[in-house]
């Protein structure tokens, strides 16, 4: 029976899926009576995540310092030596690592108290997001027992990119239950998008879209809601295109609660992604009955299908793509109003979190009994 999990994460900082992942997996576990502890490689900026951990009763553990160069795991190695005794004192049955990342590969520089290794990959490991992976997990990552992939796209990354040779479990995204919420006909020119304000969210091309959008729909708006480096650079785009009183930055939100109140104020979302895996705000999004617009990028055609009419699946990097979907809405929106229900459907079909965290569970029992008679 499991007991004990620590959970590894390289940061804690975003409001994205990565921290949405672990603060899910942390919170459902200690629902099932498992004591839970998550070890934070890097300080974080935000006291968003760690509130929850602790508005949960659940044990967090960070350094002091963070990171000026991100390629950097200076911290981490030292911050491991502190993990590592904690550990030997408390006896996890499990260590669950999300991403495989620096956290991961420090301690496997520093020690292996040979306790059972999760590692749930995120992302789409390839060639376009190998600056996300420390070089030194190559030689580590046959080391982890069982990698648990969120969608094909994940799967075949994990067995072409980082050449594991080892079981992969299929399990979906851990996603918060919360009650659906109909959308209002009359935001249909209010659009939301949901993102992290960084260059491979692809939000360049959607203000490139929004740019002959807003020629033939000059009433409608774009809301982006999200943080990051890349705010400034947006701001100025949407200056220079001229669409600036067209574009609302909303900042941040809060994950997980928050989605419910963005939910309630656009009927279209769009996700312009270059790369992914499936993004958490899209599965959010289909159990609220929403109609999305978004690229065909990592495991997101796994998810909506034009056959299926659940949604628009566009071209990455393509302006036209991204202006063809939303004409069409805007021009016939009674047309497109079933795509709603469609995606909710998809959604009930895929995602329930109990039976998730079962499998989970299960995964670890079996994972501890094979180590047993190893």
């Amino acid at each position: 029976m499991i007991k004990k999990v620590a959970i590894f994460c390289d940061f804690f900082n975003f409001l994205g899926g990565t921290e949405y992942y672990n603060f899910m997996l942390a919170s459902s576990l200690k629902k099932r009576g498992i004591e839970v502890k998550v070890f934070i490689g890097e300080r974080p900026k935000y006291k968003y995540w760690t509130n929850l951990l602790k508005e949960n009763d659940i044990k967090f553990f960070y350094p002091r310092k963070r990171h000026k160069d991100l390629n950097s795991r200076e911290i981490e190695k030292e911050f491991i030596k502190d993990v590592v005794e904690i550990l030997k004192q408390w006896s996890p049955d499990i260590i669950h690592s999300n991403p495989p990342g620096k956290m991961l590969v420090s301690y496997f520089e520093c020690c292996n108290l040979n306790i059972p290794i999760v590692a749930t990959e995120w992302t789409t490991p390839a060639e376009n997001t190998s600056h996300w992976y420390p070089p030194e997990l190559k030689k580590y990552v046959n080391m982890v027992d069982v990698f648990i992939a969120t969608c094909e796209e994940v799967k075949k990354g994990i067995l072409d990119y980082h050449k594991y040779k080892g079981e992969i479990l299929m399990l979906p995204h851990l996603i918060y239950e919360s009650h659906t919420l109909e959308y209002n006909q009359e935001n249909i020119w209010s659009v939301g998008v949901i993102s992290r304000l960084s260059p491979e969210k692809g939000l360049d091309f959607l203000l490139g879209s929004w740019f002959k959008v807003q020629k033939i729909y000059p009433n409608a708006i774009l809301h982006i809601y999200g943080h990051g480096n890349d705010e400034e650079h947006l701001k100025n785009l949407a200056k220079a295109l001229g669409i600036k009183k067209n574009i609302v930055f909303e900042g941040i939100y809060k994950p997980v609660t928050g989605i419910d109140d963005i939910s309630k104020k656009h009927m279209i979302f769009i996700q312009p992604s270059l790369f992914e895996s499936i993004p958490t705000s899209i599965i959010e999004l289909m159990a609220r009955r929403k109609i999305i617009i978004a690229t065909n990028v990592g495991g997101i055609g796994e998810l909506i299908n034009n056959n299926l009419h659940d949604g628009f699946l566009v071209e990455p990097a393509s302006t036209d793509s991204l202006f063809d979907a939303l004409n069409k809405i805007f021009s016939n929106p009674e047309k497109y109003s079933n795509f709603k229900e469609n995606a909710y459907k998809i959604y009930k079909q895929r995602y329930d979190l109990n039976k998730t965290i079962d499998k989970l569970i299960s995964c670890y029992e079996c994972i501890c009994k094979r180590r047993k008679y190893d």
